[in-house]
């Protein structure tokens, strides 16, 4: 077995790598330095997989046990293969289309901090990693202007919520529980930007990296906390966490609709053009994976032993089919073949967790879980959001023409079949995956297929089966039939779905602020106008020192 330390490798070699990359490039010649990048990161592939030796590798940064602010690393199997999730869609997207800056520092920053992040033993860890994943995030948003004008809407959120993470640490540690393990859910959930926050995480990028830097790898340090859910020391609120679940995907439902039809100034017939076909897709890839990731703290919550096992599949299906929506919009981008299609309804069915996909156990898992834990409401509740998400994707796919003015590069090709092996054997070995990992993994799917193989709930799998397959193949008809109904630019949908966005909110709160500090200073110029003012407020605090004075 190797020291614990070796799980300091894969988090010190982003900023080190990146530095003597940097170093090393300008006496290289051209042709081996557009490689550096690809060097990069399959080094640190190589440092997280040295992490796979059999046991749990735990690191002390330091000990405070007094006050509970231990600083604890750890890598499990979880945590490992979440890493190497996290790394190898870079390689593919990279080799699909080289980033302008591969090397820029806040990125690396971003790297470190997910993996931190990702690695948090405890909840203390987790809140320090989170303030340094939000800081470098917010200001790696304003270098690449990457939707700056929420950039700091997303940032606040994400310290705010990381102060309820740190509040509910507190509270947990005190054996205060009931309320902290609220407070921390509640962060947790922030954390996977969900709605109400979905402000969080940007949704778009000016490059096909970007994306991935600001939404895909956040995403998989958030998922990570449900899966390491244990290092809260108590269960997950289920009902407080079904209720944020029923929001969400109502959210997403209504969502959709605007998401899915051209703006008031693109129509359907200007989806050829680059600029409006890459909005579109965006915007409905995006609400496709909040409904997909709002999966994961339900399996966590209702799933009981399976919870790991069945969500850890969930994050991986998700983090897959984000990867193809970035590579098909990409190959529309660049007016590749017909290929981007393909890619584009691969990514569909990875979402939608049909058999010989990697979502199918979570997928089943949750519906099977919600059933028998008397919330077959909630379970209706995602397959009809699944019908009503998945049908304008098909739409979006069959619109992904591209003009066919070029075939794919062999590297392209290359990049492209890096992300399909690694969905196959997702979708082909979860269960030598899985053993591989750790016995505590191991043990959680061998429950899971307990609860959706061998089982003894006939009725609530063939309710699963049928609420997973059905949504799929209705979406697949509905698309057809769902453009004679695209919502008006005044329809109650869209007006509903503006309500829902809370730029109302922060309207309203920016109006009280701007009150108050047009208040304070009116305050301040009669002050500075009159200094009988401030004779008056001395005499004030006279008078009340003689009032209170023994």
């Amino acid at each position: 077995m190797l020291a614990d330390w070796v799980l300091s490798w894969p988090i010190l070699f982003p900023i080190l790598g990146a530095a003597l990359m940097l170093l090393i490039a300008p006496r290289m010649p051209a042709r081996i330095r557009a490689w550096l990048p690809i060097i990069f990161i399959a080094i640190e592939i190589i440092l997280i997989a040295v992490n796979a030796a059999p046991g749990r590798h735990r690191l002390v940064i330091s000990d405070w046990a007094t006050g509970s602010f231990t600083i604890l690393l750890q890598m499990d199997g979880v945590t490992w293969l979440l890493l190497l999730t996290m790394f190898v869609p870079i390689v593919a997207l990279w080799l699909i289309a080289a980033p302008r800056k591969p090397f820029d520092w806040l990125a690396i920053l971003i790297l470190t901090a997910s993996i931190l992040l990702t690695c948090a033993g405890n909840l203390i860890t987790a809140f320090m990693a989170w303030t340094l994943l939000d800081v470098s995030t917010f200001f790696w948003r304003l270098a690449r202007h990457i939707e700056r004008d929420t950039a700091l809407r997303g940032f606040v959120i994400g310290q705010t919520m990381g102060l309820v993470l740190f509040a509910g640490t507190v509270l947990v540690a005190s054996k205060q529980s009931d309320v902290g393990v609220i407070f921390v859910a509640l962060a947790f959930w922030a954390r996977l930007g969900l709605f109400p926050f979905h402000y969080l995480l940007p949704t778009r990028g000016t490059d096909a990296s970007d994306l991935w830097f600001a939404r895909g790898i956040p995403l998989i340090t958030a998922s990570s906390l449900w899966l390491h859910w244990s290092i809260v020391g108590v269960l997950a609120p289920s009902a407080f966490i079904g209720t944020l679940a029923t929001f969400a995907i109502i959210a997403s439902m209504i969502w959709i609709w605007r998401a899915s039809v051209p703006t008031s100034t693109t129509s359907q017939t200007q989806l050829d053009s680059s600029d409006a076909s890459m909005e579109l897709p965006t915007r409905a890839a995006g609400v496709a994976l909040t409904s997909a990731f709002a999966l994961i703290p339900l399996m966590i919550a209702f799933g009981g032993g399976t919870g790991v096992a069945m969500g850890l599949w969930l994050t991986l299906a998700a983090v897959i089919a984000l990867a193809l929506f970035e590579i098909a919009k990409r190959w529309r981008a660049d007016n590749l073949n017909r290929w981007n299609r393909l890619i584009w309804f691969a990514a569909i069915l990875s979402l939608a967790g049909l058999p010989l996909t990697p979502a199918f156990l979570g997928r089943l898992g949750v519906y099977v879980a919600l059933w028998e834990s008397n919330n077959g409401i909630v379970m209706l509740l995602v397959g009809a959001a699944t019908l009503l998400i998945l049908a304008p994707m098909w739409n979006i796919g069959f619109a992904l023409k591209g003009g066919e003015l070029r075939e794919p590069t062999r590297v392209e090709y290359a990049g492209l079949v890096v992300i399909l092996l690694t969905t196959a054997a997702l979708s082909l070995l979860p269960m030598l995956i899985t053993r591989a990992l750790s016995s505590a993994v191991s043990e959680s799917y061998e429950r899971s297929m307990d609860l959706v193989i061998r089982t003894n709930d006939a009725l609530g799998v063939g309710l699963g089966i049928v609420i997973l397959i059905v949504p799929v193949v209705g979406s697949y008809f509905l698309s057809t039939w769902l453009y004679r109904f695209r919502p008006r630019p005044g329809a109650l949908v869209l007006r509903t779905a503006r309500v829902i966005d809370l730029d109302w909110g922060e309207r309203m709160v920016s109006a009280i602020g701007l009150s108050i500090s047009a208040a304070a200073r009116a305050g301040a110029a009669i002050a500075e106008e009159n200094p009988i003012v401030w004779i008056l407020f001395i005499a004030l605090w006279v008078a009340i020192f003689i009032i209170i004075a023994p």
